[in-house]
């Protein structure tokens, strides 16, 4: 794939903006886009974007075509909302829902009709998380909505396999440089709390996870679709 196009939700910070950055290092061209715009560059065209709209879904797929068409789709956007699951409100449970699933089903629709019409196959990669199988009991929206894309992604794979479409799941574990509630990992205990829960005994990096990503984006994971990868330290694998 020389010079791919590569479309990053959520690219304004953390997870999302380390993506982009590997993915231009890379030799992709990204389209980056998050709530609000994002910066241009050489190499990235920055939009804003509600994943929760099909229109503003449409302009985004309509940039990549501009570029060429799209090659790979990383769905990095996605909020958490804390409450016990006595006291979720349901508002805050459907907006939980409707960025962290919703947004992923329809950016995916629309990259993988685009890649289809062109042929070629590609690859959809979704940002998920540890917390699809390690929970916490004050995060019952954030959990279940990732328990819900990790689904999603496997059903995905089964469904767009015969187009040559993979689809995966990267699953982050404590990262430090998340833009997903920032404010928690500048408190000493919360930062210890995490480090004594995860099996390496550190933190990740947003850049550990970008990693994960583009390796799954690229030809080397040709024969991967429907996995998850968890990039977590060794959580998921702790009692």
């Amino acid at each position: 794939m020389s010079e791919p196009v590569v479309w990053v939700t959520g690219a304004a910070g953390g997870i999302g903006r380390a993506v982009t950055d590997a993915w231009v290092a890379a030799g992709a061209r990204v389209v980056a886009t998050d709530v609000r715009a994002c910066g241009s560059g050489e190499r990235v065209s920055g939009l804003a974007c509600d994943v929760t709209s099909p229109s503003s879904v449409q302009a985004a797929i309509d940039e990549c075509r501009r570029l060429g068409g799209i090659d790979v789709l990383v769905n990095c956007a996605g909020i958490m909302r804390r409450a016990h699951v006595l006291e979720m409100p349901v508002d805050a449970w459907d907006e939980v829902f409707d960025v962290n699933v919703r947004g992923p089903l329809l950016c995916s629709q629309a990259a993988a009709r685009e890649m289809m019409a062109r042929g070629g196959g590609g690859s959809i990669i979704h940002i998920g998380s540890v917390n699809a199988e390690k929970v916490f009991g004050d995060t019952v929206a954030y959990c279940s909505s990732k328990g819900a894309l990790q689904m999603l992604g496997r059903s995905m794979a089964l469904a767009l396999a015969p187009h040559d479409i993979r689809v995966n799941i990267v699953a982050p574990g404590a990262i430090h440089d998340t833009n997903l509630e920032p404010a928690r990992w500048q408190r000493p205990e919360e930062r210890a709390s995490m480090i004594a829960r995860t099996p390496l005994r550190t933190l990740g990096v947003a850049s550990d996870v970008a990693g994960a990503v583009v390796f799954l984006g690229s030809a080397a994971a040709r024969f991967i679709t429907g996995a998850t990868l968890f990039v977590d330290g060794g959580r998921t694998a702790s009692v």
